[in-house]
C-alpha cells in the first residue's frame, strides 16, 4: 500500500499545481499568507460568533434528527409490533427499507447542499421527515409503517453529510472534529432524552391512540418546530452571515482558504467532485466506515432492546437508556476535543473503538441474568464506543480533502457507507435469539476489531507519509490554497 501511494504522490510532483501563484495570492489577501498573520481578536470574535449561534442550532436540529431515526427502537419496547400485528422479522425488515432509501439518497442530498446551500436544504429536509414521522402514529399495519419509515429515510439521508459539508467552510482542520463533535453529541444525548421522552409519553392511556402513538407526534411536530426556527437562524455562508461584520467574513474566509480548501467557488463540477476516486483513499474511509457504522446503528436502533435483557419493566428500560447515552455524549465530545488539540484522528478512532470491543465481548460471554451489574457496565462501554468514529472519521474525510466539490461528494458517499451499515445491524437481531442475540453481539465485536485496525495502520502510514515528504520537499508553512489533492507534494496529511 505504502509503494502504491507514494507512486500517486511522485506522479502529483510532476503536476504540482492548476492555480498560479498569482490568483492565489488574491483569493486569499496579500495580507495574509499564513494563519498566524490573521488578526487573532477578529478570528476569536468569529469562532465565538459561530460557536454560540450556529453549534447551537445545529445540535438541536441533529438532536430531533436522532430522535426520529431512533424513536422505533423506544416504540418497539412499548408493544409497537404487538399493536400492529407484525410478523417474524417484519420489524427488522422496516428497518432495512428505511436504511435503503437513506443510504441511496445521502450523496445526492449533499450535492443538492452545495447548490442551494443549507440555509435551505437542512430546514427543508427537517420539515419533511418531522412530517413523515409524526404520521406514524396514524398507521395501522405493517405497510403503513414502511411507508412512513421509508420517507422518513429518504428526507433523513444527507442531513449529517450536510451538517458536516456546513461546518468545513467555517472551521479550519485544527478546529473541526470538536464542533462536529458537539453537535454530533446530540445524536447521543437523543438515545438519553428519546429515553425521558419515552417514559413520559408511554404513561398516556387514554384509548384513543397507543401510548407510543404520543412519541411520534410529539418528537414529529417539534421537528417541524425546529426547522422553521433554522431558517431563519442559519446563513448561506460566512460571507452572508448576519451576525458577522465585514472584516470577520473576509477573515473567515482567508481561514478556510489557508488551512481547509483550495479555493472557495459555489460551483458544482463534475470532474473535481469525482476525483477522489483515483486515490485508495475514498476506499480505505468507506470501508472504515461501513464496519463502525454498524455499531451506531446497533447501538441507536437496538440499545433499549439489548437493555431489556437485564429484564426490567417497560419504563425502567427505557431509563436505564439514558446513563449510559450521556456518559457516551460526554466521552465523544472528549475525544474529539482532544483530536483538535493534537490534530489527530486515527488514534482517538481506535480508542473509542477499543471502548466498544470490551463491551460487546463483556456482553457476548456473561450470564446476563446473574450478572447484571456487569451487563449493565458493558453496555456503558458499548454505548461509548460506538459513536465516536462517526464524527471523527467525517472531519478525518474532510480536512484531507482541499476541493469543495470532491469534498462535498466524497463526504456524502462516505457517510452513506455507514449509514447503509444500518442494513446489517438491522438484520443481525434475529427474534429467535432473543434475548442473548448472539450473532448481533459477535458480529459487532468483529467489527469493532476490523474498523480498530484500520484506522490504526491507516493513520500510521499517514505519519510515515508526511515525513517521507519532508524529507524530499522540505518542511515548510503548509496552506491550502492551491494544492489541488493529497497527490500534491506540498499537501500534509492529518493523521
Amino acid at each position: 500500500m505504502s509503494k502504491l501511494f507514494e507512486s500517486q504522490a511522485a506522479s502529483g510532483a510532476e503536476k504540482t499545481t492548476t492555480v498560479d501563484a498569482e490568483s492565489a495570492s488574491v483569493a486569499v489577501g496579500e495580507a495574509a499568507n499564513s494563519l498566524d498573520t490573521l488578526d487573532a481578536t477578529v478570528v476569536r470574535s468569529l469562532k465565538r460568533k459561530a460557536d454560540f449561534i450556529l453549534l447551537p442550532m445545529l445540535a438541536v436540529m441533529y438532536l430531533f434528527n436522532s430522535l426520529d431515526r431512533s424513536n422505533m427502537g423506544n416504540a418497539q419496547t412499548d408493544g409497537l409490533s404487538r399493536d400492529l400485528h407484525l410478523k417474524g422479522n417484519q420489524y427488522n425488515l422496516v428497518l432495512t427499507f428505511y436504511y435503503v432509501f437513506f443510504v441511496i439518497f445521502g450523496p445526492a442530498s449533499g450535492m443538492v447542499t452545495k447548490k442551494v446551500t443549507a440555509r435551505y436544504s437542512l430546514p427543508g429536509m427537517m420539515m419533511c421527515f418531522g412530517t413523515a414521522s409524526a404520521t406514524t402514529a396514524s398507521v395501522k399495519n405493517f405497510g403503513g409503517l414502511m411507508t412512513c419509515r421509508i420517507m422518513v429515510g429518504i428526507f433523513e439521508a444527507g442531513f449529517l453529510t450536510s451538517v458536516v459539508y456546513y461546518l468545513s467552510t467555517w472551521y479550519t482542520r485544527s478546529e473541526l472534529a470538536a464542533r462536529i463533535g458537539i453537535f454530533y453529541a446530540a445524536s447521543v444525548a437523543a438515545s438519553a432524552f428519546g429515553g425521558l421522552l419515552a417514559f413520559g409519553m408511554f404513561q398516556i392511556k387514554d384509548g384513543k391512540l397507543f401510548s407510543w402513538a404520543y412519541l411520534f407526534i410529539l418528537e414529529g411536530c417539534l421537528t417541524v418546530l425546529i426547522a422553521s426556527i433554522a431558517l431563519v437562524v442559519l446563513p448561506e455562508s460566512p460571507r452572508k452571515a448576519f451576525f458577522l461584520t465585514e472584516q470577520e467574513k473576509d477573515v473567515a474566509e482567508q481561514r478556510i482558504l489557508l488551512d481547509s480548501v483550495e479555493y472557495i467557488e459555489n460551483r458544482f463540477v463534475w470532474s473535481e467532485a469525482l476525483s477522489e476516486f483515483k486515490s485508495p483513499h475514498i476506499y480505505i474511509r468507506m470501508v472504515l466506515m461501513c464496519t463502525a457504522g454498524i455499531l451506531v446503528s446497533s447501538n441507536g436502533n437496538f440499545l433499549a432492546i439489548i437493555t431489556a435483557r437485564l429484564q426490567y419493566s417497560v419504563v425502567k428500560t427505557n431509563l436505564y437508556t439514558v446513563a449510559p447515552a450521556l456518559v457516551a455524549a460526554v466521552i465523544l465530545v472528549a475525544l474529539c476535543v482532544s483530536s483538535d488539540h493534537f490534530r489527530e484522528r486515527g488514534y482517538h478512532i481506535a480508542i473509542g473503538l477499543s471502548f466498544s470491543l470490551i463491551g460487546y465481548i463483556i456482553l457476548a460471554t456473561i450470564d446476563v441474568e446473574k450478572q447484571k451489574g456487569i451487563a449493565y457496565m458493558a453496555i456503558f462501554f458499548m454505548t461509548a464506543g460506538a459513536y465516536p468514529t462517526s464524527p471523527l472519521g467525517t472531519a478525518w474525510t474532510v480536512t484531507n480533502i482541499t476541493n469543495l466539490n470532491a469534498r462535498a461528494l466524497t463526504s456524502g458517499i462516505v457517510i452513506a457507507c455507514g449509514n447503509a451499515a444500518g442494513l446489517i445491524a438491522s438484520n443481525i437481531f434475529f427474534t429467535d435469539e432473543a434475548p442473548r442475540y448472539i450473532t448481533a453481539l459477535a458480529v459487532n465485536a468483529a467489527m469493532s476489531g476490523v474498523a480498530l485496525v484500520i484506522s490504526f495502520t491507516y493513520s500510521t502510514w499517514m505519519r510515515y507519509e508526511n515525513r517521507r515528504r519532508d524529507n524530499i520537499y522540505g518542511k515548510e508553512e503548509y496552506v491550502t490554497v492551491g494544492v489541488t489533492s493529497t497527490r500534491d507534494p506540498r499537501f500534509r496529511f492529518q493523521p
